[in-house]
């Protein structure tokens, strides 16, 4: 049976991961190359399949204290009219609404969790090799020490280096020609929307879309904009006070104390995904477009589905075999969902107009009793039976 595991990577996916394994009754060591106070990141909303496999493993309380609900979208034109509103969830689903909260917030609130748990952390050092023994795997650190455990989860990010020690001819991930770039604003000079409302300004060139922090008060916001090959690798600041200028937009750009850009890359098919004794999972395995809105919640589900297979299977090498199964068709149908939803942000010309119209005569209509329309029900409404046994 799997004793130890050591988890490269201590971002949400790893966190979740180490959360499962203690659950599960399994040691856990989470390297991760950050120091433990990180500030960073953008905001993260979590679907209700992302709350169902945090209360798989019983932290969804605590992310719930740390997060907001969010009730509904609302789209504007460029002349302040609104064009369309839309609720985020049924509000007589039982499974609840998603949450919204920084992503630095929930890594460290699923990692506060993992330890008390049990789980290790060491920071501000690396996994930079890994051999395989018959007895298990040594993981080689940048401190020149060396973890020893029965197995090693991959959990690395978009450029994994655990995945190419898996598979050398592994794919990497693909850019999409689009870029988007958060930023948070401490003190934001205009007004933002509260935190249960997601805002979208509609603009000639880019849409701006921000929300209230609920603990800081400050405002998380983001755009999304088309980047041809070799552009846009400019500081972000000056390519989003040239797309918003003087206006509301452009004066919370200003004021903000953090942007990050970031092109949108797509994983959609990692041929090999285990060895016998190494994963990966969460970005290392696949990455979706923001479009999908699921990143967050693939990287939870990923840990907990792992840690269910390393308590019900004998060896690792069985367990990642399970994973593998039970994964592997929903997370590259998320992706495809991600695709495609990335193409309809950037549509342009007649499509465009057809859509806005779509989208203000629903919201004349029946915009009061209209189901979420946050995606297939198939990506929403999964659910994660943690006490149900992983067979071979």
């Amino acid at each position: 049976m799997t004793a130890h595991v050591v988890v490269a990577g201590g971002g949400i996916a790893g966190n979740a991961a180490a959360l499962a394994l203690r659950r599960a009754g399994i040691a856990a060591t989470v390297v991760e190359s950050r120091p433990a106070d990180h500030v960073g990141g953008a905001g993260v909303r979590l679907n209700p399949n992302a709350m169902d496999a945090l209360r798989a493993i019983g932290v969804d309380g605590a992310v719930i204290a740390a997060s907001a609900p969010l009730v509904r979208t609302e789209v504007y034109s460029p002349a302040g009219e609104r064009l369309s509103y839309r609720l985020a969830a049924d509000p007589a689903s039982p499974r609840g609404l998603p949450r919204s909260m920084l992503w630095t917030r929930l890594a460290t609130t699923l990692r506060d969790e993992a330890v008390r748990a049990g789980a290790r952390f060491r920071h501000d050092t690396r996994v930079v090799g890994a051999s395989e023994t018959q007895d298990g795997v040594v993981a080689r650190l940048d401190d020149g020490t060396e973890v020893l455990a029965d197995a090693l989860v991959g959990a690395d990010g978009v450029r994994s280096a655990v995945r190419t020690w898996i598979d050398p001819d592994a794919p990497a991930p693909q850019g999409g020609r689009t870029r988007t770039i958060y930023g948070f604003t401490p003190d934001p000079p205009v007004e933002p929307p509260p935190p249960e409302v997601l805002r979208i300004h509609l603009g000639a060139r880019a849409f701006f879309a921000s929300r209230r922090d609920a603990h800081s008060g400050g405002c998380s916001w983001f755009t999304n904009i088309p980047v041809p090959d070799g552009e846009g690798d400019g500081d972000p600041r000056d390519l989003l006070d040239e797309l918003f200028g003087d206006s509301p937009a452009g004066d919370t750009v200003r004021h903000a104390d953090r942007v990050l850009g970031f092109d949108d890359l797509a994983l959609p098919h990692v041929p090999r995904w285990h060895t016998d004794r190494m994963v990966v999972i969460g970005d290392a395995l696949h990455v979706a477009p923001p479009a999908s809105e699921q990143g967050a919640a693939m990287a939870i589900e990923d840990g907990v589905v792992l840690g269910r297979c390393l308590r019900d299977l004998p060896s690792p090498a069985e367990a990642f075999a399970a994973f593998e199964r039970l994964r592997r068709e929903r997370v590259e149908a998320v992706v495809a969902l991600g695709l495609g939803g990335a193409a309809k942000v950037h549509r342009r010309g007649p499509a465009r107009l057809v859509a806005r119209v779509r989208d203000r005569l629903a919201t004349l209509t029946d915009w009061q009793r209209r189901p979420p329309t946050g995606g297939p029900a198939w990506a929403y409404d999964h659910h994660i039976d943690w006490m149900e046994t992983v067979n071979r």
